[in-house]
């Protein structure tokens, strides 16, 4: 274990001097090498050896009043998409995907209309997500503008649009990011004449932009979903045989040692909605079987293991 950490803080400190390096080249250069000093920034936040989170996305909801290029059956896929070029180490899961619940695709709703962020915290958990990220496009319109002075100015067209976006823990129910993103793409004379009169889907530029739209936002969401420790839920509790919604595929390995977390008291905050609050530590776990996205394990020490409780990693 020791070697382990001293291994660790070695490359820590390799990369450290290698984005030294790349930002005294990129000065030099420009921006050239902005990507891979990205890429380093996100290795040091996710070292080697650490397990792999595991993030839900729902489908993102079209609020506006009409239909816009299908935003709710396209935006959540390519959002997954850049979040995995992103952070290659987060696994994806979506609508669509085999064994996706039907009621995490839309999102739990309050008589207030907020996201019941306790029972999809609750649901995540089953699935051994770390967070669900949700969102929706909460605004669009078309306008025109005169710019320019004089005899010069000239009329231009624009589509605006603002997606809201929002991230939850799956420990807490709280929220881990909540922003949104605006823009605006110059359109012809047609273009904003098909918007104005409910012909969004016949306009490629629209498609295009509100795709594009999906690269910051996922860039933030991995940046959010990164600095947050790895958990794991007990979804089965027999005795000693005790069963966790992570496996392989979370980079878990036999004979891994978690600790075992009381699964939280409620607390209920603004406009009805409920959180938890993080339990105190109630035993330890060995991994004794591994299947892509379960694990069985016994115990090594405690009681009370109980459905929901949250598993880490051992310090």
């Amino acid at each position: 274990m020791k070697f382990y950490y001293l291994k660790t803080f070695n490359q820590i400190l390799v990369v450290i001097a290698v984005c030294f390096l790349f930002s005294f080249a990129a000065l030099i250069a420009g921006c050239s090498f902005l990507p891979a000093i990205k890429k380093i920034a996100y290795d040091i936040k996710t070292p080697a050896g650490d397990l792999k989170k595991k993030v839900g996305i729902t489908f993102f909801e079209n609020r506006t009043l009409g239909a816009v290029n299908n935003f709710e059956k396209i935006f959540h896929t390519k959002l997954a998409e850049t979040i995995k070029e992103t952070c290659p180490d987060i696994l994806i899961i979506k609508p669509g995907d085999t064994g996706y619940p039907d009621q995490m695709a839309v999102p739990p709703k309050l008589a207030s209309e907020r996201i019941d962020n306790l029972v999809l915290a609750k649901t995540g958990r089953k699935l051994g997500l770390n967070a669900i990220v949700t969102g929706s496009l909460i605004d669009i319109s078309g306008n025109k503008e005169s710019k320019g002075i004089l005899w010069f100015k000239d009329t231009h067209n624009f589509i605006r649009f603002q997606i809201a976006v929002e991230v939850y823990d799956t420990e807490t129910g709280a929220k881990i990011f909540d922003d949104s993103f605006d823009d605006e793409i110059e359109v012809d004379e047609l273009d904003l004449n098909n918007f104005r009169t409910g012909n969004a889907n016949e306009i490629p530029a629209l498609t295009d932009a509100l795709l594009n739209a999906s690269i910051p936002i996922g860039e933030k969401i991995c940046d959010a979903v990164s600095i947050q420790p790895w958990k794991g839920y007990v979804i089965s509790s027999v005795e000693d045989k005790i069963i966790i919604s992570s496996g392989k595929r979370s980079g878990l390995i036999l004979g891994d040692k978690l600790e075992v977390y009381d699964s939280g008291n409620i607390f209920e905050g603004k406009d009805s909605q409920k959180f938890l609050i993080p339990g105190p530590k109630i035993g330890e776990i060995k991994i004794t079987a591994l299947y892509p996205d379960k694990a069985e394990a016994t115990l090594i020490s405690g009681k009370s293991i109980t459905v929901g409780s949250v598993v880490k990693r051992t310090n």
